[in-house]
């Protein structure tokens, strides 16, 4: 693998203020239709259930992604008014250009997501990801593919981390089950995906 540290990681805590975080995280938890703990047929036909919830949108309804993960995408919808200032205030802080939202809801730390490695098809080219979470605390775990070297960022209420191109070529990334916590989380993906229009 080519060298790519994660010196190019960039944390930004300063996107909202504390009451826009309070707010958006009412507005997440209690307003948002979500898929929580879908079921789904695994491997030799064992049924298995994603230990999150989760919801997709889009900035336009002519945007389609996939995200190809265990029990299939989400539901997708086109974002409203709300979630596209989120999506705004994000893609200026950053100087990207996001045009879709996948909401993980973990209730507690028994909720988690497993190291992985997204898969980029339908990414524009050369464009990474950035995760904002609001909520309780709780590790974002990033893992280097080649050595296993690996670091936990504690991801705080309203931060959000930019994980740009290559790092999705050279790192796993998880939200590791942490039993003592009893809050709720929910953070918001972001990625740019080409368009069909």
């Amino acid at each position: 693998m080519d060298n790519c540290d994660l010196s190019i990681l960039v944390i930004e805590n300063n996107i909202f203020t504390e009451d826009e975080c309070k707010g958006i995280f009412k507005y997440l938890n209690e307003e948002v239709e979500i898929e929580y703990r879908k079921e789904y047929k695994g491997m030799y036909g064992r049924k298995c259930e994603v230990p999150r919830g989760q919801a997709s949108f889009t900035l336009h309804p002519w945007i389609h992604y996939d995200y190809k993960v265990s029990g299939g995408s989400p539901p997708n919808y086109v974002m409203n008014d709300k979630l596209v200032e989120i999506t705004e205030k994000v893609n200026k802080s950053l100087g990207t250009n996001f045009n879709t939202i996948l909401m993980n809801l973990y209730k507690d730390g028994e909720d988690c997501i497993s190291y992985h490695q997204d898969k980029e098809k339908g990414w524009k080219e050369k464009t990474g990801f950035a995760t904002l979470s609001f909520g309780a605390e709780r590790d974002f775990a990033i893992k280097r593919i080649d050595t296993g070297d690996a670091k936990n960022i504690l991801h705080k209420n309203g931060m959000c981390i930019y994980m740009p191109y290559p790092l999705n070529h050279f790192y796993y990334h998880a939200i590791p089950k942490r039993k003592k916590i009893k809050d709720t989380r929910i953070s918001l993906t972001f990625r740019e995906i080409i368009t069909e229009k």
